[in-house]
C-alpha cells in the first residue's frame, strides 16, 4: 500500500526536523505508545498498544533513519510485530521544506503487512495503517502548535473525539429508546 500526505507545521525546519526526532515527541505522537528508546542515533525501539481487526495486541517496532539529510529530509525504515496478529515492513521519505512562517512536511510511504492483518482484507488493512499515519501527523501538528494532545485509550474515547456533539446527543436518545422499550415491551 502507498499513503502519501502533506502537512504545514507551525515549526522552522530544522525545530520540525528536531521534534520528529525527538523521543519525547514521537511517544505523545505515536498512538498507543507505551514506551520509545532510542538505541543509538537515528535508531528508536518502540512498543504500542493497537487495537487491530477487534483485537488487541502489543507491536514491538523499530524505526531506522537512512539518508539523513537534516533538517531537509531523511527516509524512516519500520518494521513492527504484533505476534499472532501480524506485522508490518516499510519505508516513507520526509521531506521539509521553509514554507512562509513555519514548514511544509511532506511525506511518502509504502507498507506491507502480514499475518492475520493482511487476512482482514486489502481495503480494512489500508484503512487502518491510513488511519494510524493520519492519527500521527494529528498530533504532531497540535503538539508542535503548542495545543495538548489528548490521548484517547479506548474505542469510547476514539469515538468521542470523531463523533459531533449532535450526532452523541442523538445516539445517546436513540440507545434510551431502545432501553425504555425492551424493558417495557410497549409505547
Amino acid at each position: 500500500m502507498d499513503v502519501q500526505g502533506k502537512r504545514h507545521i507551525p515549526l522552522s525546519p530544522a525545530q520540525a526536523w528536531e521534534a520528529l526526532n525527538s523521543p519525547a515527541m514521537l511517544r505523545a505522537c505515536i498512538p498507543g505508545c507505551e514506551s520509545i528508546e532510542q538505541s543509538a542515533p537515528g535508531r528508536f525501539e518502540i512498543v504500542q498498544h493497537l487495537d487491530i481487526a477487534g483485537q488487541r495486541t502489543r507491536f514491538a517496532s523499530t524505526l531506522i533513519l537512512e539518508d539523513a539529510n537534516p533538517p531537509h529530509s531523511y527516509v524512516l525504515r519500520f518494521e513492527g510485530n504484533g505476534g499472532s496478529v501480524g506485522f508490518g515492513t516499510g519505508r516513507a521519505l520526509v521531506a521539509l521544506q521553509p514554507a512562509g512562517e513555519g514548514t511544509s512536511l511532506q511525506y511518502q510511504a509504502s507498507a506491507q503487512v502480514g499475518g492475520a492483518i493482511a487476512q482482514m482484507g486489502a481495503g480494512l488493512a489500508d484503512q487502518a495503517v491510513r488511519g494510524l499515519i493520519e492519527d500521527f501527523f494529528t498530533r504532531f501538528e497540535r503538539s508542535a502548535r503548542g495545543e495538548a494532545v489528548l490521548v484517547p485509550h479506548g474505542m469510547a474515547e476514539r469515538l468521542w473525539e470523531m463523533m459531533p456533539p449532535w450526532a452523541w446527543a442523538l445516539s445517546t436518545l436513540v440507545a434510551v429508546f431502545i432501553i425504555y422499550w425492551g424493558l417495557h415491551g410497549t409505547w
